[in-house]
């Protein structure tokens, strides 16, 4: 039986610890460091959120997909054209790019989930390429390379006056709320009966359509839920640097979100965002010390990849049951009991659980 505790917020369990942890760790963090590891951590959290949403449709439902950048990009320009063109807020502007890219991502996953799984990264890599090309000829709109610079509105909090996101102090923890309550959305999404199904899709799609479930809706779902949080993410990286350009639909963007997830632990959500973390603190940090280090990164990669295949969010839970083991931290009072022999060979695979 495993201990638990009674909070206004619900029952937690030793496996919430890493959960408190760092959410201590994320509100103490920036009244301890300068301005501009302010506006790292800002840039990191955004960028966490996309892999995460990447996480979604590839970690949960195990579709593989290199388009992602195409919703990162059409979120941060949907909100910059909502604050810029239309007078919208910050709230609001990034109610516009979620919900203009979960329309967009309706419309492409429409096409791309009816192909085959190798079909799937194909055509998820030619839509990011076009959408890439499209926006780097199309100056007049998108800005091409140069991109767009946006004069961001003033936050009004009701009785404590007007906040501007050029407060990195501000700016860090407004970055850090949206992420937080994305975060548990999208972990209420996976852990409910709809994200249930997206991992039996994940682990034998072929039975999950002899049970009778609509694959093809339950793809789509997932697909289209994954690209409004990365739309989300683009919207927030807009307001972290206050510019938007035709890079944001590169190729490369969406390779960081399979980068993020594999660093940090596939089907985990908040692996992602320690993946981040490592790939962008490790980058920002090397690069002042060598121009070597694209090279650095990727033996680090490689590394984690081969050595680590379960990504940090696996370290820590080894590190996490070591120390119940040795009674450091709370755990079980009793020994679970023993699985009970599986007698049908052919009968279904147990869906588990992902934290």
């Amino acid at each position: 039986m495993t201990r638990t505790f009674d909070t206004p917020l619900g029952t937690l369990t030793p496996k919430h610890g890493g959960w408190i942890l760092l959410a201590v760790i994320a509100i103490i963090y920036p009244f301890t460091v300068g301005d501009f590891l302010l506006f790292l951590a800002a840039s990191i959290l955004a960028l966490g959120l996309y892999g995460a949403s990447f996480d979604l449709i590839y970690g949960y439902t195990g579709l593989l997909s290199f388009g992602h950048a195409v919703f990162y990009g059409i979120g941060a320009y949907a909100a910059t054209f909502a604050i810029q063109d239309y007078g919208q807020g910050l709230l609001s502007g990034l109610i516009v790019g979620f919900l203009l890219t979960a329309i967009i991502a309706i419309g492409i996953g429409l096409i791309a989930i009816r192909v085959s799984s190798h079909g799937f990264v194909i055509v998820t890599i030619l839509i990011v390429l076009i959408a890439n090309l499209a926006s780097v000829s199309m100056t007049s709109i998108t800005g091409g390379t140069d991109g767009i610079s946006v004069l961001l509105p003033e936050f009004t909090l009701p009785l404590l006056g007007e906040y501007s996101m050029f407060d990195p102090m501000f700016r860090y923890f407004f970055v850090l709320t949206v992420v937080a309550v994305s975060l548990l959305v999208m972990n209420r999404l996976v852990n409910s009966p709809i994200g249930l199904v997206f991992r039996m899709i994940r682990d034998n799609e072929q039975r999950v359509r002899m049970l009778g479930y609509n694959v093809t809706a339950y793809k789509l779902i997932a697909f289209s839920v994954s690209g409004a949080f990365a739309g989300l993410a683009g919207a927030l990286s807009m307001y972290v640097t206050g510019f938007v350009s035709a890079s944001h639909f590169d190729l490369i963007v969406s390779g960081d979100a399979v980068v993020y997830t594999l660093v940090g632990g596939r089907a985990t959500l908040i692996g992602a965002i320690f993946g981040a973390i490592l790939i962008e603190g490790a980058s920002n940090y090397v690069s002042g010390l060598t121009d070597a280090y694209p090279l650095i990164i990727g033996a680090l990669l490689l590394a984690t990849v081969i050595f680590e295949p379960e990504g940090l969010v696996g370290v820590y839970e080894r590190i996490r049951d070591r120390l119940t083991e040795f009674g450091i931290l709370p755990g079980s009072d009793e020994e679970e009991p023993p699985a009970e022999p599986d007698s049908d060979s052919n009968a279904p695979k147990e869906v588990t659980t992902d934290e």
